[in-house]
């Protein structure tokens, strides 16, 4: 994530539990389950999550931990420490940050500052610290491919930026690819059906808006990973959240800079032939829940018009859950959420929807916690 979400500081918490609400979405868009309060004397950092075999979890900057929740009933179960930057000088020095949980096992892969960490739930203990840098910026966010078991990370405030390979298997790295011609790197994915990791590029001297690169995965394997195709992206500035979908499907988060148009692109990601452009935008994380067969996005910069405030002076922003059907490419709704709400993960077994918030949001999110919504 190229962009701060405010750091804010934290209200006194209630006990740790879950807070059920009865305000409604409409009929059509996600139900509000619960408010899960969360803890912290320091201020607001909670950054991306994801969940998996039932659990839900996110990367606490706050308390420098990996927290662990039970997805279904909605609960706190653990937070882990591995020795975790937590807040540091500024975001990009920060951590944790990035999480990939690898299904049917224990084990969650987590970006922190110079180094990714391997963290067994389980036993609560830190496997491992692969060391990626020294410079002391944060690998940041990053995907799993499941099918020859590696992870990406991305390292998108380095100099230049930089993508490491991971054999999950070995709990090493295979390979790193510098991206000098870029200013940035956001989210990332694999493709299985075409056998190679998606990744948003914040810009480059041919597309100073963004681009989509596309990383063959066999380059990877071989240890000399290289960006065999470029998609140019008409109609979106600032490719953030970044979610695989039906088909051939790509669904962009777009989160400009002041004065650009928030939209949300799916594209085919393959050639990246636009299939539709949504005015919904402001998105940092997005995921796609092939139960429900519907996209969230966590749209922590969105403003009400699509007009983006980001980098202007006092901005205010309205933060929201955008909810995509993938069959017809169509905005469902728009959910308001609570500020600095820019991470999503969704659990398909239970109908989850998870998206944490900082103090100071409307009545509906009172002091710090994460969010809990019905998938339909």
């Amino acid at each position: 994530m190229k962009r701060v979400y405010c750091a804010i500081a934290l209200a006194s918490m209630t006990a740790a539990g879950a807070v059920a609400w009865a305000a409604d979405a409409a009929s059509s868009g996600p139900k509000w389950l619960a408010n899960i309060p969360m803890t912290s004397a320091k201020p607001f950092g909670f950054d991306i999550s994801a969940a998996s075999d039932g659990l839900y979890y996110l990367a606490d900057g706050s308390n420098a931990t990996l927290d662990v929740f039970d997805a279904k009933t909605m609960t706190l179960r653990d937070r882990i420490t591995a020795d975790f930057a937590g807040i540091g000088a500024n975001h990009d020095k920060s951590g944790p940050s990035g999480v990939i949980p690898i299904p049917g096992t224990s084990q969650v892969y987590v970006g922190d500052v110079n180094a990714v960490k391997v963290i067994d739930v389980a036993s609560k203990q830190m496997l491992k610290r692969i060391e990626v840098s020294t410079s002391g910026i944060r690998a940041d966010e990053g995907c799993l491919d499941p099918q020859h078991h590696v992870v990406m990370f991305s390292s998108g405030a380095e100099e230049p930026p930089f993508a490491t390979f991971i054999n999950t298997d070995t709990q090493s790295v295979i390979a790193k690819l510098p991206l000098k011609d870029s200013t940035g790197l956001e989210a990332c994915a694999y493709d299985p059906k075409n056998d190679n990791f998606v990744l948003n590029n914040d810009g480059t001297k041919a597309n100073p808006k963004g681009e989509v690169d596309l990383i063959p995965a066999k380059s990877v394997l071989e240890g000399k990973p290289v960006v065999q195709t470029v998609l140019k992206l008409k109609g979106c500035e600032g490719p953030s959240g970044l979610a695989l979908g039906p088909g051939n499907d790509a669904l962009i988060g777009c989160d400009p800079d002041e004065g650009g148009r928030q939209t949300t692109l799916i594209i085919d990601r393959t050639n990246g032939t636009p299939l539709a452009e949504l005015p919904f935008g402001g998105t940092d994380e997005a995921v796609y829940d092939p139960v429900s067969n519907r996209y969230f996005l966590a749209a922590g910069h969105h403003s009400a018009d699509n007009v983006s405030r980001v980098g202007a002076k006092g901005v205010k922003f309205d933060p929201a859950l955008g909810i995509i059907d993938a069959s017809t490419r169509s905005l469902v709704a728009i959910v308001p959420t609570g500020t600095g709400s820019h991470s999503v993960a969704v659990d398909g077994g239970s109908h989850h929807v998870f998206v944490p918030y900082a103090a100071g949001s409307a009545a509906q999110f009172p002091g710090t916690g994460v969010a809990v919504f019905a998938t339909e």
